[in-house]
């Protein structure tokens, strides 16, 4: 359920205060709860659990996504990989503490490319994970952000069958490569909206891109936390 950093941080430390690390980074980490698989052709939900970092539109892929942190476009990211056009981006931080299984957020066929790497020195996302469960963290600091883009990354593009565009999933995985693993072994596998498509074993993030035209509402805001096929990111007109 959808929930203010706050009340999330609550909920985990009440959870984890009495295990011990091993018990959190060898079990409570790789956990794959059990969820109902909503199918609801109204909305496009969360395809990760974490923190909403930003969601804004972009006019084009040659528009800066992380213009705080290191300037850096889709284009780029992706590698050409994005038909341009005006988007919908929503960043997502997976925290330490969250369930790292990624889901489909509509049905639609899928296909995964592995991207090279932006940069050569990958860098680790441990400084977020830090403030986490500090009585002060209230947000993610941004400046933190573009440490995220240059690690490993998977492309997940995604076509519905009632609409004529693609949208995407930018995965980032910590330092560590072949991290992302996908729970299909097809190109142009059909997914059904909410299953589970692919686990990031360590460190991530998950950046959507949608179509503006498809005539989107955002329906959560900036620094909630989100349940993936449980909270739906946006609503259709």
């Amino acid at each position: 359920m959808a929930q203010s950093i706050s009340s999330w941080r609550r909920k985990v430390h009440a959870e984890c205060k009495d295990m011990s690390l091993r018990e959190l980074s060898s079990v409570y980490f790789f956990r794959d709860p059990i969820r109902p698989i909503k199918n609801n052709h109204g909305f496009f939900y969360s395809p990760a659990d974490g923190i909403i970092l930003d969601c804004k539109i972009i006019s084009s892929i040659d528009q800066p996504i992380l213009t705080k942190y290191k300037n850096a476009t889709l284009d780029e990211l992706s590698y050409s990989q994005i038909d341009d056009g005006e988007y919908w981006v929503v960043t997502i931080f997976l925290t330490f503490y969250d369930p790292h299984i990624i889901r489909c957020p509509m049905n639609g066929i899928i296909n995964r490319l592995d991207l090279p790497a932006y940069s050569v020195d990958d860098k680790t996302m441990l400084e977020i994970e830090k403030s986490i469960l500090s009585k002060e963290f209230t947000e993610v600091k941004q400046e933190l952000i573009g440490n995220i883009a240059f690690n490993q990354r998977v492309l997940f593009t995604v076509k519905p069958a009632q609409k004529t565009d693609k949208f995407y999933l930018l995965l980032t995985a910590d330092y560590d490569i072949d991290t992302i693993v996908s729970f299909f072994s097809i190109k142009h596998s059909e997914e059904k909206q909410n299953t589970r498509i692919a686990a990031i074993r360590y460190g991530s993030m998950v950046t959507c891109v949608i179509p503006k035209k498809w005539g989107l509402v955002p329906v959560q805001e900036v620094n909630t936390h989100v349940e993936a096929g449980i909270d739906p990111l946006f609503k259709f007109l």
